[in-house]
């Protein structure tokens, strides 16, 4: 167990904060990043937190922003319940190594469908990633669901004011600029990770004139291929909860009606096999490029200088395991699926998931293409389009299985291994029964990795082959799997 020593306290250009330190690692929690620039108005841009006197306390749960149950907490747990929630939860959390000096920043952007998650989570405790690598770990939060990207009737074809996450996101990150250096940060070397939803905000910041500058490097951990909505379907989408809500303004809204009309036009919009999407990100010139998944085009606006992609070996199975019409489809059922999905070529590709995995089932054919569909082959795309670009990108696939029946390796399952943190995912059913030797070496390979490119821009070398970026002409991905890590070919799905 870690050894609590004492407190600490670090004096910020706004404020001085009082945080722990444990075992060689001093940990700061719930630190403001902002605030609304209009505390009475929900849909406010956010500022630069006012400064305070005194010390702060920074050593307790800090508060995420509102949000519902999550979809995923049959695979994750409940463990988000412990934080409380606040329409002003502008926080995030900092671990440095106690005498850090010039150290290279990991921001983690948390994931969550966009609708929920925290930063300040304690599945996201950046204790052990800290100590272990060296780097100072910063984990964040932003607002959620339509209070994060809600566009009002005044916006829609103007200024559109939505993309509030967005700002949030770029907000923090000028405060890693301007404060990052009192923890023992380099404010030059900082590298932008995400998972799912959190991948996609990391992918986008690596591409968005508006974060030139706050970033140098990003990774994405299961990246979704979701183009930003357009303005006016936005408005749609703005227009329909407020009408599922039965309201004209939603500053008249409470956060319950909020979130009981968003889980409302989320079931409506759920379907067999389908991984419903609520309010995302809204196309807006010089912050959302509308190009965001034109992939040769984003590529040669990237203003990164080294990238990390990778996804999970059966990343769907965390959405369909808990569906019985999924898990005990027919295969005439699979298959007029997969002509929904892939009209004319349905039957190829369900021939080429059949061939990919031998002791193939309905339920996995399903699992598999719509993972390819969601995460996988957009993967492969911008590997291909940053080698074309002459950018190099290093990519992943995360296989350790979890022993849950027909979950495999899902969505989420390397947070508790990137982080190495098996405490804070107690109620997590997608680690139980993971043998303490697995998840010990896997998590330290996956870690040293992650690691290893924070810190230099390139992962860690493997065993017998260094871990190449992608090269079209030899494509090869580096496999996590129970045994630590190995390096592999890239098979195409279907052959050219």
């Amino acid at each position: 167990m870690p050894v609590k020593e004492k407190s600490v306290v670090v004096s910020l250009s706004i404020g001085a904060i009082r945080g722990e330190a444990s075992d060689g690692v001093l940990a700061f929690r719930g630190v403001p990043y902002g605030e609304r620039a209009h505390p009475g108005n929900r849909l406010s841009e956010v500022r630069p937190p006012s400064a305070w006197t005194g010390e702060r306390d920074a050593s307790a749960l800090g508060a995420v922003f509102p949000q519902s149950r999550s979809r995923l907490a049959t695979v994750m747990g409940n463990g988000i319940d412990r934080n409380p929630q606040s329409e002003d939860a502008f926080l995030l959390n900092v671990w440095a190594p106690r005498d850090a000096e010039r150290r290279p920043v990991f921001v983690f952007i948390h994931g969550g469908g966009f609708l929920s998650g925290g930063g300040t989570a304690a599945w996201y405790d950046g204790e052990r990633l800290a100590r272990e690598s060296g780097m100072v770990v910063v984990t964040v939060n932003y607002r959620l669901g339509a209070l994060g990207n809600f566009i009002d009737a005044s916006d829609a074809r103007g200024a559109n004011r939505g993309n509030r996450s967005v700002r949030d996101l770029i907000r923090a990150l000028e405060w890693v600029q301007e404060h990052i250096s009192r923890f023992g940060g380099d404010p030059a070397r900082v590298t932008v990770g995400g998972q799912s939803a959190g991948a996609y905000y990391a992918w986008l910041l690596g591409v968005s004139p508006a974060s030139k500058g706050l970033l140098h490097q990003n990774a994405m951990f299961s990246l979704p291929e979701l183009p930003p909505l357009s303005p006016d379907d936005a408005y749609r989408k703005s227009l329909a909860l407020l009408d599922a809500a039965g309201a004209q303004d939603i500053g008249a809204l409470s956060v319950d009606d909020i979130l009981a009309a968003q889980g409302q036009l989320m079931r409506a919009r759920a379907g067999f096999g389908e991984v419903s999407i609520g309010f995302r990100p809204v196309a807006e010139d010089g912050l959302v490029p509308d190009w965001l998944f034109d992939l040769p085009r984003a590529a040669k606006h990237a203003h990164v200088s080294s990238s990390l992609l990778g996804f999970a070996a059966d990343e769907n199975a965390a959405f369909m395991a808990a569906a019985p019409e999924v898990v005990q489809a027919t295969e005439s059922q699979a298959k007029a699926w997969f002509e929904t999905k892939f009209g004319t070529d349905a039957m190829k590709y369900y021939a080429a998931f059949a061939a990919a995995r031998p002791a193939h089932t309905p339920y996995t054919q399903i699992v598999d293409a719509s993972g390819y569909k969601l995460f996988g082959a957009v993967a492969r795309e911008i590997a291909s389009a940053f080698s074309a670009a002459g950018r190099p990108l290093y990519p992943y696939r995360f296989s350790v299985q979890s022993r849950v029946p027909n979950l495999m390796s899902p969505h989420c399952l390397e947070l508790p291994f990137l982080f190495g943190n098996r405490g804070d995912w107690l109620d997590a059913p997608m680690i139980a029964n993971i043998p303490h030797e697995t998840f010990e070496k896997a998590g330290f390979a996956f870690r040293s990795a992650i690691a290893s490119f924070g810190t230099t821009g390139k992962p860690a070398t493997l065993s017998a082959t260094a871990w190449q970026a992608f090269d079209s002409a030899e494509p090869r991905i580096a496999d996590f799997d129970e045994g630590g890590r190995s390096w592999v070919p890239w098979h195409p799905l279907l052959a050219a």
